[in-house]
């Protein structure tokens, strides 16, 4: 057994268990902090939280009479910004938007803005560039259910020569104008999410779901929305009943999504776990989704955006997550216009979903798929065995097929 650090933060850290196991460790393991237990776990990839910045520890995992050990880090932190200093109200009812976006806004570079424990009510939420955001366990962002509440991100932004165009708001590969996510990062870069927090959109308590394919002022926003960001990190949190797709960067680079559990409704629609769109260099690592529609979606645009701006979906690593009851594990497509290259998915397990590795180009989505490929992947309890793999006109390498003890049924 081996252990090894995916990343570091300020506040926190997620770790790896080396092994050939999907999602899941061989054993129950025990982890300790400088000589002291401090939780317990079973899969692969765990996670340390409340962390002292610019500290040195020792971790210790113990499994099946085995110990190893790792020394670590963690970021340095500029300033600490307690985000109920300005006036937030954690009754789950008043709405905390504008007190919240001060503390973000405000925040300086290199700063945490820690939301402590309550459920605060807030709209569109966007952070700036070389800042955290912590959500402390039994912290919950809960998302407001009137729509006109929400900003409108303009599909496109005119240039003053007439000619160039800048694309901000996206719906299902095109440039339309749609309401922002709960969570936006937006040409940021060197920006983190952390916590054992919650972010709730509450979209099942607005009007969200009712006529999901028709435009109703603006398009539905993500929960979580990046575009034209840099050097992202999504950890730890739980995220759940989205309004559409769950987690969705958006040519963006350097987007680690980590360790995060991802709760929609088998209902909900157009509910997708984890969409990167035209993105470059995507780690996925540790996560357990179980959605109403696609676990993960490798995405480059329809036919406009994939031919004016030729961007690929590129550099993806997904390893040891839980692809839960969606209808498709991990899907190429649709909207892949730019291309989608260069993935490599290992140790996943994939529990009742529909279709394991679909690719689901759309009629009018033509694209250069390039290489991708798929080593250590298995697929349990799955609905319709037939449906197995529906991408033998993408070049792909044999695939390593390792079975785990049990499926995923942890929340963590």
């Amino acid at each position: 057994m081996k252990i090894t650090l995916v990343r570091s933060m300020a506040r926190s850290a997620v770790f790896e268990l080396v092994n050939s196991g999907c999602y899941r460790a061989p054993a129950p393991y025990t982890v300790s902090l400088d000589g002291a237990t401090v939780c317990e776990g079973d899969t692969n990839v765990f996670s340390l939280y409340s962390l002292e910045p610019a500290r040195s520890y020792t971790l210790a995992v113990t499994l099946d009479g085995v110990t190893d050990t790792l020394d670590f880090t963690t970021a340095e932190e500029s300033f600490f910004v307690d985000a109920s200093r300005y006036g937030l109200v954690a009754d789950g009812v008043t709405d905390n938007t504008a007190k919240l976006q001060a503390a973000l806004s405000t925040c300086p570079a290199g700063g945490t803005v820690y939301v402590p424990a309550g459920t605060y009510r807030t709209q569109s939420l966007f952070l700036q560039s070389s800042t955290t955001l912590y959500l402390e366990k039994g912290c919950t962002l809960l998302g407001g259910t009137n729509r006109t509440d929400y900003p409108i991100l303009p599909g496109v932004l005119p240039c003053h020569n007439e000619k160039d165009e800048h694309y901000l708001g996206l719906w299902e590969g095109n440039p339309l104008d749609s309401f922002a996510g709960l969570i936006n990062v937006i040409n940021a870069e060197n920006v983190t999410i952390t916590g054992e927090g919650t972010i709730d959109a509450n979209a099942q308590n607005g009007d969200w779901y009712q006529n999901p394919k028709e435009k109703n002022i603006a398009w539905r926003p993500r929960l979580f929305f990046t575009s034209g960001a840099k050097n992202v990190v999504l950890h730890g949190v739980l995220v759940c009943n989205s309004y559409s797709w769950t987690i969705h960067p958006t040519y963006s680079e350097n987007v680690d999504i980590l360790n995060i559990r991802i709760r929609n409704s088998s209902t909900s629609p157009n509910t997708d776990g984890i969409d990167p769109e035209s993105c470059k260099n995507v780690n996925i690592i540790g996560n357990h989704v179980h959605v109403g529609d696609d676990c993960i979606a490798l995405k480059s645009g329809k036919l406009f955006l994939g031919m004016k701006l030729h961007v690929p979906c590129e550099n993806v690593i997904i390893r040891n997550c839980c692809l839960s009851r969606g209808h498709g594990g991990l899907v190429i497509g649709s909207e892949m216009s730019g291309g989608v290259k260069n993935v490599t998915v290992t140790q996943c397990l994939m529990d009742h979903t529909d279709r394991g590795l679909p690719a689901a180009g759309a009629a009018s989505t033509p694209s250069s798929t390039g290489w991708y490929s798929v080593t250590s992947l298995w697929m349990a309890c799955w609905r319709r065995l037939s449906s197995t793999c529906s991408i033998s006109a993408t070049p792909m390498a044999a695939a390593t097929m390792c079975r785990p003890t049990r499926p995923c049924l942890s929340t963590r």
